[in-house]
């Protein structure tokens, strides 16, 4: 089932050859009535979250190579993290409505920690905006 190419196999590589076997495995598994629509949606999330991610490091790799400004790369993977930390956020709230989580789950004391400091630092940017 592997769709490898020539070239070097460093330990990145045999993993991402792995991981690549593995998801078309997985996609044959899929079944509409087996999962649950908050598994796929989070696993959904991270498909697109490293999808972004690994076409961000290719362009990056593919400028490097070029001798090009690697600096065009940098707004898509903060354009990216704030993306995901959006939907996660969405996603959690959603969570806490349904009683999903409650504060007994482990480390959402750290989550509300690193959520308030965002909101700290995000604030002065919006003021004054509706």
């Amino acid at each position: 089932m592997g769709t490898s190419k020539p070239g070097k196999k460093g330990p990145v590589s045999i993993r991402l050859q792995a991981s690549t076997d593995e998801l078309l495995e997985l996609e044959q598994l899929i079944q509409p009535s087996d999962i649950d629509s908050s598994m796929l949606r989070d696993f959904r999330g991270a498909v697109d979250h490293i999808r972004t991610t690994v076409w961000a490091v290719q362009q990056w790799i593919e400028l490097r190579d070029r001798g090009s400004d690697l600096y065009p790369t940098l707004p898509v993977l903060a354009r990216e993290r704030v993306r995901r930390t959006t939907q996660l956020s969405k996603d959690l709230d959603l969570d806490l409505q349904t009683a999903e989580i409650s504060i007994e789950t482990e480390g959402l004391g750290d989550q509300f920690k690193a959520v308030d400091g965002l909101h700290r630092r995000l604030a002065p940017l919006f003021k004054g905006k509706a």
